[in-house]
């Protein structure tokens, strides 16, 4: 009897960091080696994270995964804090889903499709995607923080720091923070 495997492969990311900050106008890769967690080469999408304080939000532009994109992604984190947090706290990742290419048309409300600041009150409209659990270190980095079903084409990243420190303040130094969202395809192999 013949039989079929189904395997996965990464298609092509979402790299969100800041041009000004991350290395190589935001394509990367890290300042430190250890801590770089991109997938391939990523399409940019701009998100700057600069001085995010405590119980505060940030969102990415708007981004398009193409006429046809894959349904599951999975998500990363490395994020360089001010001073190291309290172990225990949170960053949490959530998705603003739109139909519309137009940066501010069919948003879930509070998200402007531009990157800046996002109010936090807002998020019960948004898709959680999940939260790295910080420890007491500077640079928290986690590759798979959570998995997302992706239900529009477009979207923005929202960011919320509930930690009990801000993000790192000076712009140009940050260039460890980066956001990686990577899909997950199904490929199906040939009988054998």
């Amino acid at each position: 009897m013949a039989t079929q495997e189904t395997l996965q492969v990464y298609g092509t990311s979402l790299l969100f960091a800041d041009a000004t900050d991350f290395p190589n106008a935001g394509a990367g890769p890290s300042e430190t080696a250890a801590n770089d967690i991109r997938v391939g080469t990523g399409t940019k999408v701009q998100i700057d994270l600069t001085l995010l304080a405590a119980a505060a939000g940030r969102q990415s532009d708007k981004v398009s995964l193409a006429a046809a994109w894959p349904m599951d992604w999975i998500l990363g984190a490395c994020i360089e804090h001010e001073a190291a947090p309290t172990a225990g706290g949170i960053v949490e990742f959530w998705w603003a889903a739109s139909p519309n290419s137009t940066a501010a048309t069919g948003n879930p409300t509070g998200v402007t499709g531009a990157d800046g600041a996002y109010t936090v009150a807002n998020k019960p409209q948004l898709i959680f995607i999940g939260a790295m659990t910080v420890i007491n270190a500077v640079i928290n980095k986690e590759p798979a923080v959570g998995k997302l079903w992706m239900p529009h084409r477009y979207g923005s990243l929202i960011v919320i720091n509930s930690t009990s420190s801000k993000f790192l303040e000076t712009a140009t130094a940050m260039d460890n923070t980066h956001i990686v969202l990577a899909p997950v395809i199904p490929d199906l192999q040939a009988s054998a």
